[in-house]
């Protein structure tokens, strides 16, 4: 045993190394227990190994490594507090942008690094208008925030994230941003490239087609817009990892380049030009971290030849995470970084445990010497050596990443394994037309043939990919954050309206689905980190805030039916919804005044409104269906954005109106909620969708003062963010707020 982990220690000194500085950037961090324990425990296997000068070196550099990122936390964190005790601050900000700015629906995002008007060091800006270029150095005149606190349960966390990126806060600038230096020569030339780049490998296909957006992402690690279809069809497959520029990519720019190399250049010299080639493409894509640390790696691995040593996978890992950890500590707690060490240590590791098991693959045929095979013969032996040496690599690397993936996206493809491998074989094939394609642009008619037949090559990843997310049981989704095993939330997305979700047994209802960006950013991680498939979606009016995320909807989850409000409206998101509901055979009804719909044998909901379906020219708030939720003995009422009118024609109309709770938004142009209204509701509480902008989205001080002293609880969603409602085993109700954690228990 002593002898094997003295082997261990000595044939991958750089790795035990690397080790000890991630114990020591974790205590540095603030994680002092297990920072230690691995620290020591560490240290104790390179000590049984006898090796004490590899500990003492491991030390050092452990030492470095936790000093450096001690050095960058603290002042990052001191501007962390002084941005939150402050809770805001005006100034003139000079800023130098370190990434490429991302567009945000009305502006833009980028993250800068402040010059002056500030403390020193990362923030992200938030802009409108023009985009600067990365490298430019701009000034403006705005805010100085704290990160956006997380509102919902599941969504992204921006300001874990932020702060992972090194950044201590936000600037929000109050008016376009002057730029005082453009981007650097370098950044320009990259810029240029990288535009070159990305029309070469799609001239010829429609620019807004899948098979050009397919093609830029795999090679140039652009996810693709509005195409939930085909990102959820690679995500439940777990193949995702191909729309990323990552060690995957580099590779195969490097083999590519080697296979035009080998027949006329010797291998010692043809390294330098393989370096030199994932360089290049490493820089023309951006120099994403994962390429980076790829193309260090495939550095120190392809080194190994010129020097005439043996590669080691391992020891090139240890020098590259220990080169990540000495230039940025933080990367320690990213994910993508997580995953991408992880992967390559599993492939190092159990690449030679897993291959054995497709040893069948290459047996060779028992009575014909390997000297009399002929060329064919020869190639079908190579082309099983490779599937079986990539099948083997992919299992290690599958099983490898199974616990980290489980444990940050509580989310695992089995079909993974067999999928990784047998779509990297058109992936390979994709990048070799890309970049034909790219040589090829001195001849344009040869170079857009080339592109057709790599859209082909497209097209066959993704139905690749549908086959195996099609698979039954081919991948798990742990729920993770859930409040009950039943429960309903309703959502906050910065747009007042009462999105919401009931979750009931083994049933999942939508109701509206937010606007687009609220969607994206809020409702799809949440439900997806929850483990929530909705089967129905329920709309309550033709508006862009309520209904504009429901296509993206129909794309990412299985929704056998949709209620609606009205058949025919004036919005373009509507007519979307009835043209992709039509072309997928999926069921649309229009709500029916007093018709039970149900969802569970606990769960049933009723239309008590129904707008004037010929009135096609009215505003979006004039035309609100008004539903009740009957769950589990609690009545909750969606009244969506229904303004005075709704409510004066639902009175009229008797009936019963009565609810325990109301989820309810602001009418655009008229007050909503008012005392009639209330008095004939009698609830116990009010959901209150609130946003700043517009004004009338507020909620009215004097309205909710009101409530309170008629003795109703006002869930001010602006307070409290996302709010869920819970039914105890008692029979209880359960309100929370998300936010701020305000609670209210109802009996009845």
């Amino acid at each position: 045993m002593r002898a094997k982990l003295r082997h261990w220690v000595e044939l991958h000194p750089l790795l035990w190394a690397a080790l000890l500085a991630v114990a020591a950037v974790a205590v540095a961090d603030g994680h002092v227990v297990a920072g230690v324990g691995m620290g020591l425990l560490i240290l104790a296997a390179i000590l049984s190994a006898g090796r004490v000068h590899i500990a003492v070196a491991a030390i050092g550099f452990a030492v470095l490594a936790g000093w450096l990122h001690g050095q960058r936390v603290v002042p990052q964190r001191a501007a962390q507090q002084w941005v939150a005790d402050s809770g805001g601050v005006s100034a003139t900000a000079t800023a130098r942008v370190l990434a490429e700015p991302r567009g945000t629906g009305g502006g833009w995002s980028a993250l800068v690094r402040i010059e002056s008007g500030g403390p020193p060091g990362k923030v992200s800006w938030l802009g409108f208008g023009p985009a600067p270029g990365k490298g430019a150095k701009i000034e403006a005149r705005g805010r100085f925030l704290p990160f956006p606190t997380k509102r919902n349960p599941g969504e992204f966390d921006v300001a874990s994230w932020l702060h992972r990126q090194g950044a201590w806060g936000t600037f929000e600038a109050g008016g376009l941003a002057k730029q005082l230096e453009p981007p650097s020569a370098l950044d320009q030339a990259a810029g240029k490239a990288r535009a070159w780049f990305r029309e070469a490998v799609t001239a010829g296909l429609d620019p807004q087609g899948q098979e050009a957006a397919v093609i830029r992402a795999m090679v140039l690690g652009e996810m693709p817009q509005n195409e939930d279809v085909m990102i959820e069809a690679y995500r439940q497959s777990g193949t995702l990892h191909v729309f990323s520029v990552s060690g995957m990519h580099v590779a195969m720019v490097g083999l590519i380049v080697w296979w035009v190399l080998q027949l006329w250049v010797p291998r010692r010299v043809a390294v330098f030009v393989i370096i030199a080639a994932m360089l290049g493409y490493v820089w023309i894509t951006g120099m994403k971290p994962p390429s980076v640390r790829a193309l260090t790696m495939a550095t120190v691995v392809l080194a190994a030849f010129v020097f005439r040593r043996r590669p080691d996978l391992l020891n090139a890992l240890g020098l590259a995470l220990l080169a990540a950890l000495l230039a940025d500590g933080h990367l320690l707690f990213q994910v993508g970084v997580q995953l991408s060490f992880g992967v390559v240590a599993a492939i190092g590791i159990g690449a030679g445990l897993t291959r054995p098991y497709f040893a069948f693959l290459v047996r060779k045929e028992p009575y014909l010497p390997r000297q009399l095979y002929g060329r064919w013969r020869k190639a079908w032996l190579w082309f099983r050596q490779k599937c079986a040496s990539a099948m083997g690599a992919s299992t290690a690397a599958s099983l490898g990443s199974l616990p980290l993936t489980f444990w940050h996206f509580g989310f695992v493809s089995w079909v993974s394994a067999l999928a990784s491998p047998l779509i990297g074989l058109p992936v390979l094939g994709l990048m070799i037309l890309a970049l034909t394609a790219t040589a090829l642009a001195p001849f344009p008619a040869a170079q857009q043939q080339v592109n057709r037949l790599n859209g082909r090559m497209a097209w066959c990843c993704t139905k690749l990919a549908t086959f195996f997310a099609a698979i039954p049981a081919g991948n798990t989704t742990r729920p993770r954050g859930r409040p009950a095993d039943d429960f309903l939330i309703v959502y906050d997305t910065g747009y007042g309206g009462g999105t919401a979700c009931l979750h009931d047994g083994e049933t999942s209802v939508l109701f509206d689905t937010a606007h687009r960006p609220g969607f994206h950013r809020t409702v799809l991680p949440s439900l997806r980190t929850l483990a929530l498939r909705p089967q129905s979606i329920v709309l309550s009016h033709p508006d862009g805030g309520h209904l504009g995320g429901t296509v993206e909807a129909l794309d990412a989850f299985p929704v056998r039916q949709i209620l609606l409000p009205v058949e025919r409206a004036r919005s373009t998101g509507f007519r979307d919804i009835m043209a992709v509901s039509r072309d997928r055979g999926i069921a649309t009804s229009l709500g029916a005044k007093g018709q039970r719909y149900t969802i569970s044998p606990e769960a049933w909901f009723e239309v008590l409104h129904q707008p004037d379906a010929r009135n096609w020219n009215a505003v979006a708030d004039e035309r609100v269906m008004v539903t009740r939720l009957h769950w589990r003995g609690w009545r909750v009422l969606f009244t969506a954005d229904a303004g005075l009118a709704t409510e004066r024609a639902m009175l009229e109309a008797g009936g019963d109106l009565q609810a325990d709770v109301i989820v309810a938004g602001r009418h655009g142009n008229d007050s909503s909620l008012g005392d009639d209204f209330l008095a004939a509701v009698r609830p116990k509480a009010i959901i209150a969708g609130h946003a700043d902008f517009p004004p009338e989205e507020r909620i009215p001080a004097d309205w909710a003062a009101a409530c309170e002293e008629q003795g109703i609880r006002v869930f001010h969603q602006g307070q409290t963010g996302a709010v869920t409602l819970v039914v105890e085993e008692d029979g209880a109700l359960v309100i929370r707020g998300f936010l701020d954690g305000s609670e209210l228990r109802l009996r009845r």
